[in-house]
């Protein structure tokens, strides 16, 4: 009787042990959605980086309509950057546009020149797609990607399409005019900060 109370109690402390290193790696493990690809936001919320393409230059639909209103610097281009917000099942994700910036080797971090990520708020367990515009410099081939009080990742910049007008770049899928995208279009870099 003693020997079987002594099993018992050995294995009890055995399952023991293991539900608590369990419950020990659950908590102690960063967001299930985090990864290559992503930065994780304050609250469990997510960013992942789908692609970043070189963005077409700004260009008039007919010769000699006016002037271009938002023109690139002289030494500079631009690259889109799409991104998916996701808020965590357990809270919603208030976010900010000017809280993302895009760190070049050499240069101060850039807050995006426009954006198409409307709205400032998320509800839990929701999620939303949209574009971060950045100016770079002309030979910028990386940068890091950064929310304020969040992650950063590192993310490759593309080259610029060199001499392709706007109106006949395709889409990534190859279908029709994009105005960005196609053969420029790069993902993520696999390393996350």
């Amino acid at each position: 009787m003693r020997k079987r109370f002594v099993r018992l109690a050995a294995a009890a402390a055995g399952v023991t042990a293991v539900l608590a290193g369990a419950a020990w790696a659950v908590a102690s493990a960063p967001p299930p959605d985090a990864g290559p690809g992503r930065l994780a936001l304050p609250d469990g919320a997510v960013v992942t980086v789908d692609q970043v393409i070189s963005a077409a230059r700004p260009r008039h639909a007919m010769p000699g309509m006016g002037t271009d209103a938002d023109p690139v610097a002289e030494g500079e281009r631009r690259v889109s950057v799409d991104i998916t917000l996701r808020a965590s099942a357990d809270a919603p994700l208030a976010y900010a546009v000017d809280q993302f910036s895009l760190a070049v080797p050499g240069e101060n971090a850039r807050k995006p020149h426009r954006s198409v990520l409307p709205g400032t708020r998320l509800p839990a367990g929701t999620q939303l797609s949209g574009t971060l515009i950045f100016d770079v410099p002309v030979e910028a081939a990386s940068g890091v990607l950064a929310y304020h009080d969040g992650g950063s990742i590192e993310v490759v910049l593309p080259p610029e399409a060199a001499g392709t007008p706007a109106g006949h770049e395709t889409s990534p899928a190859g279908h029709g005019a994009a105005g960005h995208g196609g053969p420029t279009a790069a993902s993520p870099a696999a390393t996350e900060k």
